[in-house]
């Protein structure tokens, strides 16, 4: 009989553990953790065999591929993620939102194919490899997008933990190959753009195929209606317009260092401009879990609700994100040459910097004005912070080279910080509940006096 009510109670505490918020948080960060780890694996294998001005076009490849995935999507996955999160009919959503994907994909290969022809004729063609692996990147884009699309739906339907195991099972495939390109290199230095591409696009859509086949979600065409795209577009596209700046901003120290170095320079920077993985992750999957609540908060005038629900997760995700910050910031130089090859020494502080940056990564702070359906005053936020972090990145590298284009980063980042705090009426709050945190303050000194000492 006792061990009965042991068994009962262990089960019973165990679906509550599995049903919070941190754990699902958890899952979510561990399961894009596991994915970024596939791309560091990539980026292992070609450093290490690749010479820096090859293994620089690698990265100007995923540089393209990663401005392009914001510039295309038109603000479809936030419309949906929003619209979603206030329980609308979810197949329909689902089966007119991939539709869409498909229709954008589609127009990607046409695009492409017309630059490769007129390429042609005017005797700009690229070499082989190029020219397959741009036909590519629309692949990419409908891989990515559709694996986002279905992790919004898992996070709605408290089924992340389902979908978790999903992308464990997959990641499985990109592993092996990996694995043989590791002990095979000599037959893959040839083709590696080709290679790299197909890992990322097998990364992202063999889970969403496990998924959506599991879900058996139907497709009907004749769900698109005019009333569902000017619905998603009139949510969505501010904030499609705010992601897109938002990644032109991010990566705008590349955009400068493209335009006034070589090759070299780029890899260099490129590796050096790498936000560890685990902060961005952390306050996703932590910003990605809390939505839902905070929309429904919002939508019920429970404003105060929210703002607490918000902060009480910043605090938590730094309390996890800080610790981390300072320990690789200590051994920054020991990660890159683990990584990278010792060519890439000059990237070390390029590196400390970004983990500067880190210290924001601790949420979303637009969340509160995005749940209120207010994108378009994340717009002109980003619009600010694109012009802000442009003008600084290019006076400062005036002044210091590369090094400051990344100090220009973190400047307008703390900028525009600031301001959405401002407008959601956070910064009272935040100033009690979170910087003047003990704990937080002597994290942050110490994150600081390692950066400046050591």
């Amino acid at each position: 009989m006792i061990h009965k009510l042991i068994l009962k109670q262990s089960i019973e505490f165990k679906n509550k553990l599995i049903n919070t918020n941190v754990f699902q948080s958890f899952l979510l960060a561990f399961n894009q953790g596991v994915i970024v780890l596939i791309f560091l694996g990539i980026d292992f294998i070609y450093s290490k065999n690749l010479s820096i001005d090859e293994f620089g076009e690698w990265k100007k490849l995923l540089f393209i591929l990663n401005f392009m995935i914001p510039l295309i999507s038109f603000g479809i996955p936030e419309g949906y993620k929003y619209y979603l999160a206030k329980q609308e009919n979810k197949n329909i959503l689902f089966s007119n939102t991939l539709i869409l994907y498909l229709i954008i994909t589609f127009l990607a290969f046409i695009i492409i194919f017309s630059i490769q022809i007129f390429s042609y004729f005017s005797n700009h063609s690229l070499n082989n490899q190029f020219s397959t692996a741009y036909y590519l990147l629309p692949i990419c884009f409908f891989s990515f997008i559709f694996n986002k699309t279905l992790r919004y739906l898992s996070i709605n339907e408290k089924k992340i933990l389902e979908f978790t195991k999903e992308t464990l099972l997959s990641l499985t495939i990109p592993l092996v190959i990996l694995i043989c390109i590791y002990f095979n290199w000599i037959n893959t230095v040839t083709n590696y753009l080709i290679i790299g591409l197909t890992i990322f696009i097998i990364t992202y859509l063999t889970p969403s195929f496990i998924s959506f086949f599991k879900k058996k979600h139907l497709i009907h065409y004749k769900w698109l209606k005019k009333d569902f795209i000017r619905k998603i577009i009139k949510i969505g596209f501010p904030l499609y317009l705010s992601a897109f700046i938002g990644s032109l901003t991010t990566n705008i120290g590349l955009l400068i260092v493209e335009v006034f170095e070589n090759t070299k320079t780029f890899a260099i920077f490129s590796v050096g401009a790498f936000e560890i993985p685990i902060f961005a992750m952390l306050s996703a999957a932590f910003s990605q879990k809390i939505y839902p609540d905070l929309v429904k908060l919002i939508s019920n005038e429970k404003h105060d609700d929210a703002k607490k629900l918000w902060i009480n997760t910043t605090i938590k995700v730094s309390y996890i994100t800080y610790p981390l910050i300072a320990i690789l910031m200590f051994y920054s130089k020991e990660i890159i040459f683990l990584i990278y090859k010792q060519d890439y020494s000059q990237a070390i502080p390029i590196f400390k910097t970004f983990l500067m940056i880190g210290l924001f990564r601790n949420n979303y702070y637009g969340a509160l004005i995005t749940a209120s359906g207010k994108s378009t005053i994340i717009f002109k936020y980003s619009i600010f912070t694109l012009l802000m972090n442009s003008i600084l990145s290019l006076s400062l590298y005036y002044f210091f080279g590369i090094n400051g284009i990344v100090y220009g980063n973190l400047v307008a980042t703390i900028a525009i910080n600031f301001l959405q705090l401002r407008s959601e009426k956070l910064i009272h709050l935040y100033l009690n509940e979170f910087i003047l945190n003990p704990k937080i303050i002597i994290l942050i000194s110490l994150i600081i006096c390692i950066y400046v000492i050591y």
